[in-house]
């Protein structure tokens, strides 16, 4: 947060008149028909309480220009390069993620795999099976990574799966055109990504500052860009520049072994603070976020952060006790403010794989070649392209919109730019018939590909990240896994079953396909105006507020930080950043 240099907006004097006219700040009304104004409340909350974020110290003696002195003078220490090398470390899993979908539909349409693995004997339904046994592994990951996340912490979960994937690119690498063994490979590494497709954003969000924390959890998916752009573009230069032989697919196979050891790095990084605190290791937490945050332990924002964190893991533990996995379950039915964010989080995940990019993904080559790009170079060729759209868009909402424009908005706007895409799409390739890829690409096929590009675009400036950050962020501590675990298995179970009936739908109903994807995206919109609230710049403990309202049980409002304590004094009033209209 920056400081204030000047009187207050009129914008903020009534958000401030309206917190405390009665001493109190006031409950939402409910978040189903508010969502959009809830935010308004609880940010509010959250300045007023919130210590100002320490700034870098600058060094002028060092010859620095005034530019970058004043660029370094305005950077919340708290976003230092550490902050940013663990996000990136920890997001090699899901860089893994990515190349498999990127690099796997191409080497499925190169020579040397068909003829090594007698593809062309094959029928369909062994190419679906070879695709699908990736999520179906990831599935299972998902659901049996929770025992041990909770037992063992986040970070060594993550080293074990880690090495369960390395041992799944070993047996694809050197399966020597055995089907079963390759089989084995896919559902090894679908396993392993479970795990950390769950685990990874856990992380990301429980140790992220709050004013960066949209951005830190978008690395997750662009990194997923980054290994999709690489999948797509090696399967291209090898096609062009390797020989037809059994190395010309075992390379972008063996590539998987790269951002698997980047990820050993986790070794080095520090355990999640909030689950430290969440098992009651209160100095192990304290050490954990001074070495994360690079401020002494007697620091006032490490305090007021280690404060709030502390609050929410004894108000959950005093009202609900030391339950088991099942009681947490169990615990997860039978509460209705829980189950509503259980529900969203699972219609997010929902509308975000029924965008079927993970269908473009893995079959990229044959939508291409439908609509005219011949032969396997090109259509590789076409499908790099996509690939760095979507690696250019993901990019620039991470590091410029996702912190700034929020959360719903790209949402609503992201959908109906969806929907109008495949919808031509759709009826572009009914009116006109798929190509074969033996007639010339005319005019009409050049507009329908721009769709797929700008396909691509809105989605990454909306589904590709939004609902993971959602996810991430709309759970408490001690439900959080318990609640991703579920929304995650969902979303395996969602996109197993996408990639599995893709190409039969490609060869049953066609081009109708397109429009059974932009049908569903026609309900996003108002799905999420309606239903989905506003998380920015909301510490994890005050996102809970978005959804408590008249909720809130006794014993929480006795450990929590009372309402009546966040009436702030005049030097912490002028400490607050302007509201922005």
């Amino acid at each position: 947060m920056q400081r204030q240099e000047s009187n207050y907006s009129d914008m903020q004097s009534d958000i401030k008149g309206d917190l405390y006219a009665s001493g109190k700040p006031k409950k939402a009304s409910n978040w189903k028909s508010a969502a959009g104004d809830a935010h308004t409340r609880v940010y509010a909350e959250y300045l007023l309480e919130a210590p100002e974020e320490p700034k870098q110290v600058s060094h002028r003696h060092m010859g620095a220009s005034m530019l970058v002195h004043e660029l370094i003078r305005r950077q919340p220490q708290i976003h230092n390069a550490w902050t940013y090398m663990i996000g990136v470390i920890m997001c090699m899993g899901a860089a893994a993620y990515g190349y498999d979908t990127g690099f796997f539909g191409g080497t499925l349409a190169l020579d040397s795999f068909k003829r090594d693995f007698k593809m062309n004997e094959r029928s369909s339904t062994t190419q679906a099976n070879l695709v699908s046994l990736f999520q179906g592994g990831s599935f299972f990951g998902a659901g049996l990574q929770l025992p041990l996340t909770e037992k063992f912490g986040r970070k060594w979960t993550i080293l074990f799966a880690n090495v369960i994937f390395i041992a799944s690119a070993f047996a694809q690498t050197f399966s020597r055109g055995s089907v079963e063994i390759f089989m084995v490979g896919r559902f090894l590494g679908g396993f392993a990504v479970g795990f950390l497709s769950l685990i990874i954003p856990v992380y990301l969000a429980e140790f992220s500052p709050p004013s960066i924390r949209g951005r830190l959890v978008g690395f997750f998916d662009i990194f997923i860009q980054v290994g999709t752009l690489a999948g797509f573009w090696i399967n291209y230069g090898i096609d062009a520049s390797l020989p037809s032989n059994t190395f010309q697919w075992q390379l972008p196979v063996f590539v998987q072994f790269f951002p698997a050891a980047l990820l050993m790095g986790a070794f080095f990084v520090p355990e999640s603070p909030r689950w430290l605190m969440s098992k009651n290791r209160y100095d192990d937490a304290l050490k954990s976020l001074c070495s994360i945050r690079k401020l002494p332990a007697d620091h006032s924002y490490i305090q007021y952060e280690i404060k709030m964190t502390q609050d929410s893991v004894e108000a959950e533990q005093a009202h609900r006790g030391n339950a088991t996995l099942w009681g947490l379950v169990k615990e997860l039915a039978t509460s209705p403010g829980h189950r509503k964010r259980v529900g969203l989080g699972l219609a997010l995940i929902f509308f975000k794989t029924f965008s079927g990019v993970q269908a473009v993904n893995y079959y990229s080559p044959r939508i291409f070649k439908q609509l005219g790009f011949k032969g396997t170079k090109n259509s590789l060729f076409a499908t790099g392209i996509y690939g760095t759209v979507k690696f250019v868009g993901t990019l620039i909402f991470g590091f410029f919109v996702v912190d700034r424009a929020g959360r719903r908005w790209p949402l609503i706007i992201g959908s109906i730019g969806l929907s109008m895409c495949l919808i031509y799409i759709g009826g572009y390739l009914t009116a006109m018939g798929p190509r074969d890829g033996t007639q010339p690409i005319s005019k009409g096929d050049y507009t329908a590909i721009v769709a797929i590009f700008l396909y691509a675009t809105w989605y990454c400036f909306g589904w590709n990240s939004v609902p993971l950050t959602l996810i991430s962020e709309i759970f408490n501590v001690r439900y959080r896994t318990v609640s991703m675990t579920i929304c995650l298995m969902w979303q395996w179970l969602c996109t197993f079953s996408i990639v599995r009936i893709m190409p039969i739908a490609l060869d049953t109903i066609t081009t109708k396909t397109y429009f059974l994807f932009g049908g569903i995206f026609i309900f996003a919109a108002p799905f999420v105006y309606f239903f989905v609230p506003e998380t920015r710049m909301l510490s994890l403990e005050k996102i809970d507020r978005l959804f408590d309202g008249p909720e809130r049980h006794d014993v929480e409002e006795a450990v929590v930080v009372p309402e009546t304590e966040y009436k702030p004094e005049l030097d912490h009033i002028e400490r607050l950043p302007a509201v922005k209209e």
